[in-house]
């Protein structure tokens, strides 16, 4: 299993991964040692919109029984910023993660070129 000790970590086990072509939304569930459990895409989009539904992530983080979570999605602008939405997002699925007591530790933006880090900037904790 691989361990996600930083975001660097979790940006190189999706880059291989996901189409460039369009945004994709995907979880990484982390068990106790921060090895990941699985890596799944849970959703697919437009070139500019990607639809994730709080239902799904979380029905997967506990069939998963996982211990914290990782979400990411990339950007095929290329431009890894967080948009106004992205944030609202992160937001909203950071207070259902608590109210679970599965918690969200990162959220991570990509592209081929790099990635954002929301828990680096010290937009999420």
């Amino acid at each position: 299993m691989d361990q996600i000790c930083n975001a660097q970590n979790a940006f190189l086990q999706l880059k291989t991964r996901f189409n460039p072509d369009c945004e994709e939304f995907w979880l990484l569930t982390l068990n106790t040692q921060l090895c990941i459990l699985n890596t799944t895409l849970l959703s697919r989009g437009t070139l500019n919109f990607c639809l994730v539904h709080p239902r799904d992530l979380f029905r997967k983080a506990v069939a998963d029984n996982a211990y914290q979570l990782i979400i990411a999605h990339n950007h095929p602008s290329l431009c890894v910023k967080p948009t106004n939405a992205d944030i609202r997002l992160t937001k909203r699925l950071k207070r259902i993660s608590k109210l679970i007591e599965i918690p969200i530790i990162d959220h991570i933006i990509f592209s081929n070129e790099g990635y954002y880090s929301f828990k680096e900037n010290l937009l999420i904790f």
